[in-house]
């Protein structure tokens, strides 16, 4: 490791001293380093070319910002737990040290995520196109209705839902919107996409998996706007006769990880345990 960058949330107080000191320590070990703030590209582009690592400082969402910046250049993302959730994440802050000192002894190993790419189309011609780590999320928009959305698989016709949203997810995101609307959780190494609808109404409301090479589009089928997400980031409106098109990435996020696959378990079981039970003493 000669050159890490790190990427923190301003919105979380403790993540700037806490990556001045990293920086600090990489420093006086001989390996250079850069920050920059979750809401910024860095200053210098040419110091992320040269990274070898990026490390994260804030929770799920601050890896999720990061991942477009690193997957074009197959640089690794290493995530410490600032957030409420962290299921990206490596390890939790306490530990910094001990997790940086066994990466400079070449510890750990590359994990590859599937990313998904979404494509918004008018009258055939590109809008806009997007990168997700987690998901897509096609959904009505200021008004509180019900959006139609005619939906093909691989040219074939599937179903028209009806519904306030649809979550096109990946394995990693499967642990996010899409398992809060009732979507199955995956291993986050699988190449699947998860197909979830959100409030169906009359229509197909169970969630489907498909294959890594499965294409997904969706028309619009409602006069009333609605919009896209990508990862939580508005990309668009959306217009009668708009179609989004989901299908796999050719990029792919890269974790550098220290932890095995069974750490996902207990990780999962940790993470979904319910945390404002009360204790009745029953």
């Amino acid at each position: 490791m000669q050159t890490i960058g790190l990427i923190y949330n301003p919105r979380v107080e403790a993540s700037i001293p806490l990556a001045q000191e990293i920086a600090a320590w990489l420093e006086s070990r001989g390996v250079s380093s850069w920050l920059c703030s979750t809401h910024k590209r860095p200053a210098d582009g040419a110091c992320l070319f040269k990274s070898d690592l990026l490390i994260t400082l804030g929770g799920d969402g601050t890896i999720l910002r990061a991942a477009p910046l690193t997957a074009p250049l197959g640089i690794p993302l290493l995530g410490l737990n600032l957030g409420r959730v962290g299921f990206l994440t490596e390890c939790e802050p306490e530990h910094w040290v001990e997790v940086l000192e066994r990466i400079l002894a070449n510890e750990g190993s590359v994990e590859e995520r599937m990313m998904l790419q979404v494509t918004h189309l008018r009258e055939g011609t590109m809008r806009a196109r997007e990168f997700a780590l987690n998901d897509a999320v096609i959904s009505r928009g200021a008004l509180a209705r019900t959006v139609h959305l005619f939906t093909t698989i691989d040219g074939a016709v599937m179903t028209e839902y009806v519904a306030d949203a649809l979550i096109l997810a990946t394995a990693t995101g499967s642990t996010a919107y899409s398992y809060a609307v009732g979507g199955p959780i995956l291993p986050p190494w699988l190449d699947n996409i998860v197909v979830a609808p959100v409030a169906a109404h009359l229509s197909l409301d169970r969630p489907l998996v498909l294959n890594a090479q499965a294409v997904i589009e969706i028309t619009v089928r409602a006069t009333i706007p609605g919009m896209v997400t990508i990862d939580g980031r508005l990309v668009g409106e959306l217009l009668e006769g708009d179609c989004v098109r989901v299908e796999r990435s050719p990029l792919k996020a890269r974790f550098l990880r220290l932890r095995n696959r069974a750490d996902f378990y207990r990780t999962l079981v940790a993470r979904l345990s319910p945390r404002n039970s009360v204790d009745t003493g029953n």
